[in-house]
């Protein structure tokens, strides 16, 4: 059954949606038409909020939305989404992704369409896309990020590897800034961030909050849930503190036995609330970071994550502190969570904030609160241009 369904699949991508996009390619693109998609989620991601609240409020943008978990729809759902998009791919001025979706790539589009892959990580941390086969194996044959003409990252440092993994020219990637970092900078978000985690989960409010948010292992199609276990974690640390377990998305499936430490939001709506996150190699850090807050990256499988899959940047850049050991891990969250000279050593506190504000400026120069009008107005540069060429 397996087999078929991806038969079925590679048969529709490269067959069925470019006949039905070639249906109705003879139609106008219409002025203003912007068209949010995502195969990820049932309803809006977060990552896309920001940019599709800004263009609402303009008042000058005709909105449509798409979205479907592909994974856990049927074949019938997923086909009739996918012909659907490709309808309104046909007519539509600006496309907004925020992941890989393969039905725009699945032929060439019209020039007056800008595709914009808003992406969903800042910086550049571990290799994905083109640069490593856990994501794109080299049996896939396509280009999975064809037509993007426009791709947002954190800083100019970060256009190269995007440009590499995305097999892009550098161009096509602009350093914008990332749409959904520009709330951090906003008290009254940050405040209401906390309140809403408070309310839903009071007992956390006279505790250390520890957000524990590793990447997946294995590949994007197989995803396997990173260490540590939570359950051991809480046993160590005590009850002064409160874990909260923030998976990667890919993860779809999670073990009940961890299911009681799971976030009840999005890993960036705890950050307000956070004492420490310890992660391993999730881009995450990049925009945690930017709450001035401590971070530790457990790393037992260092050598071998860098081997396998390897990395954009030289991990000792990372202003945090690594742990190699499950058994030293407990006591590295209680000297960050109050402030022991352990946690900075070799260097101390100055030291490690000087670290912090080096690296915030190299790979998050771009995120200063401002990302969302940014990418709105080379939007509306691209629909202004359009207008020019039809004569409007």
């Amino acid at each position: 059954m397996t087999g078929l369904r991806q038969l079925l699949k590679m048969v529709s991508q490269n067959v069925l949606l470019p006949a039905v996009y070639r249906l109705y390619a003879p139609g106008k693109v219409k002025d203003g038409s912007v068209l949010f998609a995502d195969a990820h989620h049932d309803e809006r991601p977060e990552n896309m909020e920001a940019l599709y609240q800004a263009m609402k409020e303009t008042g000058e943008y005709q909105i449509t939305e798409l979205y479907l978990d592909y994974q856990r729809s049927s074949f019938g759902k997923v086909l009739r989404a996918m012909l659907k998009f490709m309808r309104l791919y046909a007519g539509t001025q600006t496309v907004v992704l925020c992941d890989n979706f393969l039905p725009a790539a699945s032929c060439r589009c019209k020039k007056e369409t800008l595709v914009v892959q808003l992406w969903h990580a800042c910086g550049a941390f571990k290799k994905f896309g083109y640069d490593t086969p856990d994501d794109i194996p080299p049996s896939y044959h396509g280009h999975v990020f064809r037509n993007t003409r426009m791709v947002t990252v954190s800083s100019p440092a970060c256009v190269q590897p995007f440009a590499s993994a995305m097999r892009l020219p550098q161009k096509a990637v602009v350093s914008t800034g990332i749409c959904r970092t520009d709330r951090l900078f906003d008290p009254a978000w940050r405040e209401e961030m906390r309140a809403r985690l408070f309310s839903v989960c009071p007992q956390a409010q006279s505790k250390k909050v520890v957000l524990l948010a590793p990447t997946f292992r294995g590949s994007a199609r197989d995803p396997l849930l990173g260490a540590p276990d939570p359950r051991k974690l809480a046993g160590m640390l005590g009850d002064d503190y409160q874990i909260f377990l923030c998976p990667h998305p890919h993860m779809k499936k999670i073990s009940g036995d961890v299911q009681p430490f799971l976030a009840p939001f999005g890993a960036e709506m705890l950050y307000p609330a956070a004492d420490v996150l310890v992660t391993d190699y999730s881009s995450l850090l990049f925009e945690y970071l930017l709450m001035d807050r401590p971070l530790i990256l457990y790393v037992p499988d260092l050598e071998e994550y860098r081997r396998k899959r390897g990395f954009y940047l030289d991990i000792q850049e990372i202003p945090a502190h690594m742990v190699y050991q499950e058994t030293d891990l407990a006591q590295c969250i209680r000297d960050a969570c109050e402030g022991n000279a352990a946690f900075y050593a070799p260097s101390d506190a100055a030291g490690y904030e000087r670290k912090r504000k080096i690296f915030l400026e190299k790979y998050m120069s771009s995120c200063d609160g401002h990302s969302t009008q940014r990418v709105l107005e080379r939007i509306g540069r691209h629909r202004a241009g359009a207008a020019r060429k039809d004569g409007k």
